[in-house]
């Protein structure tokens, strides 16, 4: 019995192993965690491979069974995740050099000309970390989800947000801009739109936090909203979600 137990426990954290490295290097890892930890968890799944045919070695081993089905347990949720996948697909993926492949890899131009105004691109994330620097009046492009409630209905303006995910899904904020429209409920709840905007110094106070579903928080700015000048509903340009955030141009939009 001893004797299968420490084969089934080698089999085990191999196959653990073997699972974690090879999905640090497929196109679905950034569905679980932050690209940039792609490494590491690839190096981590190679010494748990290691650690596991090493098992299969060492004769004088006590396996446990808390441990087995803790490693079974594992393994289980790994594959239903697996099964589960809903945003990624082979021709939209994060490479495990850490770039884009497919529609997410389009170069984006930094900037919006429109009426013979430059709009620089901006996410509402990068918006809100340098709005010190900011003035009234300067021309950004944003782009992300309607979000409407009554207050915002009442006071002419839509939210637009996105998920800022600063490791994985679990542990992701709603950044949220407020836009000042002529036309709020024009503008279909969920609806992935540009705004072509300048800031404004008015600032609404809300009853209720605007959020995104699925977010664990939410922030937006104090100090800014955006006029509209121009709101269209357009496909999203690059990365649906917000991992990472400049602070100078070109921003990462």
């Amino acid at each position: 019995m001893a004797v299968l137990f420490r084969v089934l426990e080698s089999l085990l954290l191999t196959g653990a192993g073997i699972f974690m490295f090879a999905l640090s290097n497929t196109s679905y890892y950034w569905q679980f965690l932050n690209p940039k930890y792609s490494w590491l968890t690839g190096l981590s799944g190679a010494v748990l491979a290691v650690i596991g045919a090493a098992c299969m070695l060492n004769k004088e081993r006590q396996s446990k069974i808390s441990e087995l089905l803790g490693i079974v347990i594992f393994l289980s949720l790994a594959g239903v995740a697996v099964h589960s996948f809903e945003y990624a697909g082979e021709d939209n993926c994060w490479t495990p050099s850490g770039g884009l492949t497919g529609e997410f890899a389009a170069e984006i131009d930094p900037v919006v000309i429109y009426d013979g105004v430059e709009y620089v691109k901006i996410n509402v994330a990068e918006l809100l970390v340098i709005e010190s620097e900011l003035s009234a009046g300067e021309a950004y492009a944003i782009q992300g989800l309607v979000l409407h409630s009554e207050e915002l209905d009442r006071r002419g303006y839509i939210g637009v947000g996105r998920l800022f995910i600063t490791c994985c899904f679990a542990d992701s904020t709603a950044v949220v801009s407020l836009v000042k429209v002529d036309e709020p409920k024009k503008y279909e709840a969920g609806s992935w739109v540009r705004v072509l905007g300048v800031l404004g110094g008015e600032v609404p106070a809300l009853e209720k936090n605007l959020t995104i579903k699925g977010a664990l928080s939410a922030v937006r700015s104090d100090t800014f909203t955006l006029q509209a000048i121009e709101v269209e509903e357009s496909p999203v340009e690059g990365m649906p979600f917000i991992f990472d955030v400049k602070t100078e141009r070109p921003f990462e939009y």
